[in-house]
């Protein structure tokens, strides 16, 4: 008798240790049926369950709601992986525990947005972004992304400044007869984020000149036609979904190699021709650009000057 006390004693130990406390969860399938524009009821009745916890923000009128929800899957054994019964059959199991975040406005508690735990990992989160927010509460049709919309949408959606690098190849010769070859960083600042489709931006480039200039002549007979150096230009750009298009200015600093000059003996030098390229120019520029996945960025440049200069460049934007 003491022996059979002591196993229904071990028997509900093991039974109390083996019990764990864990949220309850909605499931993917679920979440695919809610859409902005749905009320609070709506929502929770379609997850089938509560609210798992609740952040407000008073001063933009905004609430977002949390739940928990893992992914549907089905396990088979490893032999039927390649038959028919491994699309659809074998027994449902539930994995990947993650969260669920979606906001809705005060006043008529209708829903705004909904971003996930992967969706948040790939971009700025919208909890913590109290200015981005703030936009949402004040534009929910600004923003889409549910649906056919890329994560680009949600990026273009929060963050409104860009830095990278950006490589330029000029298409036509300079005086020198070279090619040149720039490459610097980058800069863009979106005005109206919150519009995916169509928006503007300010875009400006800081570009350095790879290419060396080419001397004619010995010592201090020696001179070089005009060259550029360094490449500022600036645009204010309209950009339609991938697409660029823009206008602007462009600043250039170079060697204006041209007139007369006195070599350390006194004695006097003619340089080269005046071609363009001086200590200062500024011309106005048309750009064309495509945006792949917002992060690499193709354009070509046209300079509206009297050498009518085009080029082509690549970069790329690493804080998207």
């Amino acid at each position: 008798m003491k022996n059979i006390i002591t196993l229904m004693i071990v028997a509900f130990a093991f039974t109390a240790i083996a019990q764990e406390s864990i949220p309850e969860y909605t499931t993917t399938d679920k979440l695919y049926k809610v859409s902005p524009g749905m009320t609070e009821k709506e929502v929770t009745s379609i997850v089938g369950i509560p609210p798992y916890d609740i952040y407000h923000d008073v001063a933009n009128n905004c609430k977002v709601l949390v739940w928990h929800y893992r992914h549907k899957q089905h396990s088979i054994p490893s032999s039927k992986k390649s038959t028919r019964e491994s699309l659809a059959g074998g027994k449902i199991t539930y994995v990947n525990t993650e969260k669920v975040y979606m906001t809705f406005s005060e006043n008529d508690k209708k829903l705004i947005n909904y971003f996930t735990d992967q969706g948040k990992a790939r971009s700025v989160s919208l909890i913590n972004a109290g200015t981005e927010l703030q936009e949402i509460c004040d534009n929910p049709a600004g923003i889409k992304i549910k649906g056919k919309a890329m994560d680009k949408t949600i990026i273009r959606s929060l963050n409104k400044h860009r830095y990278g690098a950006f490589v330029k190849f000029g298409l036509d010769t300079n005086p020198e007869g070279n090619s040149d070859l720039l490459l610097g960083c980058q800069y863009r600042y979106i005005f109206k984020a919150l519009n995916n489709q169509n928006n503007f931006s300010f875009d400006t480039k800081l570009l350095y000149n790879l290419t060396g200039y080419n001397e004619v002549g010995d010592g201090d007979a020696a001179t070089h036609e005009d060259h550029l150096n360094l490449s500022i230009p600036m645009y204010a750009s309209w950009n339609w979904r991938s697409w660029s298009i823009g206008a602007g200015l462009h600043l250039g600093f170079g060697n204006e190699d041209a007139g007369d000059a006195i070599a350390n003996d006194n004695s006097e030098i003619k340089m080269g021709e005046n071609k363009g390229y001086d200590n200062l120019l500024s011309v106005p520029v048309l750009k064309i650009g495509y945006n792949l996945y917002d992060q690499l960025n193709i354009e070509y440049n046209h300079d509206l000057s009297s050498k009518s200069q085009g080029s082509i460049g690549i970069g790329y934007y690493w804080n998207f």
